[in-house]
């Protein structure tokens, strides 16, 4: 026997249920509505901070302000505030540099350089094809003073000579320097450089009897047709096993690193990017040919980012075996924003997922093989005959690549 509901009873109920519906969907407006406000107070009282703190001082403060240096500051410290290691504030000019070096193409005298204990400059690397180069300047040598102004001598010290280092194209400096030999005598020469555009070599590669052996400093835009270059180029003179070496390779762009394992690998998914609410493969060779040879990874303490990536990669897909010490372990993704008037932000957006090897993130490859250099040894100085007498790490690789069947 069915039941029939009158007509109030069904209006009642729709309006009951109209009812409960309102209050819910106000109650949620409202914490929302809430938590805005909350967020809008909060920053508005951060600025009403700032200013404050701004107002006092320019009222106060005894030496001139640098804005430049002070809104520059503002920035660092909230990229700090995050507490992400990898977080960046670029100033404008900061920007430039980077995108410059990130397109292969090089700006400036064509050497890197670190500070020395006494406070000088030392030379730890040399583009090759620079003016630094043709003169004569080698690893190790010491800049002692630029433009006839001892580096120590400087108001500002290490950092106001080094800003010389960073000039305009077409700028000549003149570099007086010191050599050592290693007999412990030293030589004192100056050396005009220009400062000029020069191609990035981050690729390098020499035949070590019938294995190719293949550096790769770092994975810029001109990494991919480089390392096609030197492959192909070794693979002709009769390679029949492959030592790739990224020590010291703290990384680069992912689109440059997937067109060098392109030239590698069979197609496939290698590494994904899990963000905020979402995933995405970022590295996916599409080739339809392996390079099928013995292959073995150089990597070091200094392996970070798109070179682990790479040892990897060559390790899940080609059974590569891994060589040298424990790596950096970055597992995660950068992306850098652009912000108004040429300035930028660069924060972790992204952890990554290689294919068979999961997250790596704090904890880097170990290498098949663990084997350290010793601690009297600098490879940046060797030559290639002795780095095959000195170089324990190369001399294992070359040893466990002959043995892979």
């Amino acid at each position: 026997m069915n039941k029939k509901i009158s007509l109030g009873i069904a209006i009642g109920l729709m309006a009951l249920v109209a009812a409960v519906t309102f209050i819910i969907t106000y109650n949620y407006s409202l914490n929302v509505f809430n938590s805005k406000v909350k967020s809008v107070s909060e920053k508005e009282s951060i600025y009403t901070k700032l200013s404050e703190i701004d107002t006092y001082v320019r009222a106060n403060y005894i030496n001139e302000i640098d804005e430049e240096l002070l809104n520059t500051s503002i920035m660092n410290g909230y990229t700090a505030g995050l507490n992400d290691q990898f977080a960046k504030y670029y100033s404008a000019e900061e920007y430039a540099q980077k995108t410059q070096k990130e397109s292969g193409v090089d700006i400036g005298l064509g050497f890197s350089y670190e500070k020395e204990e006494s406070g000088y400059i030392k030379i730890t690397e040399i583009t090759s094809g620079s003016s630094s180069e043709t003169a004569g300047l080698l690893v190790g040598d010491v800049i002692t003073a630029i433009n006839n102004t001892d580096v120590i001598a400087y108001e500002g010290g290490y950092d106001e000579a080094v800003a010389l280092l960073n000039c305009e194209e077409g700028t000549k400096v003149k570099l007086h320097v010191k050599r050592t030999n290693l007999e412990g005598v030293s030589e004192f020469f100056a050396v005009e450089v220009v400062s000029e555009k020069t191609e990035i070599i981050s690729v390098t590669g020499r035949m070590i009897d019938n294995i190719a052996y293949i550096k790769i400093s770092t994975f810029n835009e001109k990494t991919p047709d480089q390392f096609s270059s030197v492959l192909n180029e070794l693979i002709g003179k009769g390679a029949e096993m492959l030592i790739f070496d990224v020590r010291d390779n703290l990384g680069g762009l992912t689109d440059s690193l997937q067109s060098t394992l392109d030239q590698l690998l069979d197609d496939g998914d290698i590494v994904t990017a899990h963000y905020k609410n979402s995933s995405e493969v970022i590295i996916k060779t599409t080739e339809a040919t392996q390079v099928r040879m013995p292959m073995v990874v150089i990597v070091n303490g200094n392996t970070a980012s798109c070179a682990e990536l790479f040892a990897f990669a060559l390790r899940d897909e080609s059974n590569a075996q891994i060589v040298g010490t424990k790596s950096y372990g970055k597992g995660v993704l950068q992306k850098t924003h652009k912000l108004s008037g040429g300035a930028a932000i660069k924060i972790t957006v992204a952890t990554l997922q290689t294919k068979n090897s999961g997250n790596y993130n704090g904890v880097g490859i170990t290498p098949n093989f663990e084997v350290a250099i010793p601690a009297d040894v600098e490879l940046a100085l060797l030559t290639e005959e002795q780095q095959l007498e000195s170089d324990t790490q190369l001399i294992k690789a070359i040893e466990v690549v002959s043995t892979i069947q």
